[in-house]
């Protein structure tokens, strides 16, 4: 699946506030054949996500952003991780 950057814009810019809860997919039972290369793995995502920016995990919506002047997320989740390791 290709999305232009105008279709994955539109997605980015969904108001959670006004978003149909039940119309976003729940991925709560969703997994991943890490056997499959990432970009295969990556594509299987987004056609069951269908939106990638904001989905259901049960009751939960969820919207994610992020900053273009922002650290990765993996460094964020690596520090995480090691800041709830150590206990703080």
């Amino acid at each position: 699946m290709r999305l232009t950057t105008a279709q994955l814009e539109s997605m980015r810019r969904v108001d959670i506030a006004a978003i149909d809860k039940d119309a976003l997919v729940d991925v709560s039972g969703m997994t991943f054949d890490n056997t499959l290369p990432k970009e295969q793995r990556a594509a299987n995502m987004l056609a069951v996500m269908k939106n990638p920016y904001c989905f259901r995990h049960g009751d939960m919506v969820i919207k994610l952003e992020f900053a273009d002047d922002g650290p990765p997320l993996q460094d964020l989740l690596t520090s995480f991780f090691l800041r709830m390791k150590s206990g703080l």
